[in-house]
């Protein structure tokens, strides 16, 4: 029964926004391939702690693809890339689209809940290669920060009940290209009242180790450009989401998400659809 519900959390936590980690890895041989179609907006932009009115909605439309692969009963693989378009009129008359940044990472489970002779939560290990995409840097409405690193986190859950579970996540992100690190952590619930429904609630933080202010020194070059790739750029961010299993290998999931504080970024708002097939 344990394992239902985990893999039903397991479908949840693929559609939540800006997800990485898993403590409940797939099963072993298993594939699970989702699409989702991302859509972040903003009127307002946080200049260092302070938010400001935007001329303009800083719109961003990405479609992403997201594979795992269960190796054996301790190992996983994951995969994430994607296409994205942004939109800033009229203070950016050039819209931006390309590849997004590409994600690869493995996964490694130390502890099992389910087999745990301590009653320990599951927790993972994992690393992952982000390779930059195709995109131009630099501007507002640049669609990354284009650059490579390596990120690693520890990742821990435990199924509480037939209904409940939490996970948490703490991570850091290191980029060349002089992109800040970031030290990053998640804390997710998640209510599932039927097996093949789940709903989920979590809280994700990302914490820019240095970098530059908007405005501030080095944010504007010699010529006129921008650096916003270089930003000391924080958010904290909200996500509610709800997926469901239509059978044993199709889902859907939608989730909502806002950013509720941040220093440096856009006060932005997601919505996300996906579909998942696992075989």
């Amino acid at each position: 029964m344990k394992r239902l519900i985990a893999s039903g959390i397991t479908l949840a936590l693929s559609q939540m926004c800006l997800a990485d980690g898993s403590p409940w890895l797939p099963e072993p041989g298993s594939t699970s391939v989702s699409v989702s179609q991302v859509h972040q907006t903003a009127d307002e932009l946080y200049i260092k702690e302070d938010k400001n009115d935007l001329p303009d909605d800083l719109d961003l439309e990405t479609t992403f693809l997201s594979v795992s692969h269960g190796l054996n009963d301790d190992i996983a693989l994951d995969f994430r890339t994607g296409y994205a378009r942004s939109t800033f009129d009229p203070a950016a008359t050039t819209h931006e689209s390309g590849r997004t940044d590409t994600n690869i990472g493995v996964s490694w489970r130390v502890i099992d809940e389910f087999i745990s002779d301590y009653n320990l939560p599951s927790t993972v290990l994992r690393a992952g290669v982000i390779l930059q995409g195709n995109y131009d840097t630099g501007n507002i409405n640049a669609i990354g920060d284009g650059a490579d690193g390596l990120e690693l986190s520890v990742v821990s859950g435990k199924v509480i009940n037939q209904w409940l579970a939490v996970s948490g996540e703490l991570g850091y992100r290191a980029r060349n290209s002089d992109v800040p690190d970031d030290v990053f952590y998640k804390l997710g619930t998640y209510i599932s009242p039927l097996p093949a429904l789940t709903f989920s609630l979590a809280y994700s933080n990302v914490d820019a180790r240095d970098g530059v202010d908007i405005g501030g020194d080095g944010f504007q070059n010699a010529d006129g450009s921008t650096n916003f790739h270089k930003l000391e750029e924080d958010n904290e961010l909200i996500d509610f989401g709800v997926s469901y299993g239509l059978n044993e290998n199709i889902s859907l999931g939608a989730n909502a998400a806002k950013v509720i504080d941040g220093k440096n970024t856009a006060n932005t708002d997601v919505y996300a659809l996906t579909v998942g097939y696992s075989f």
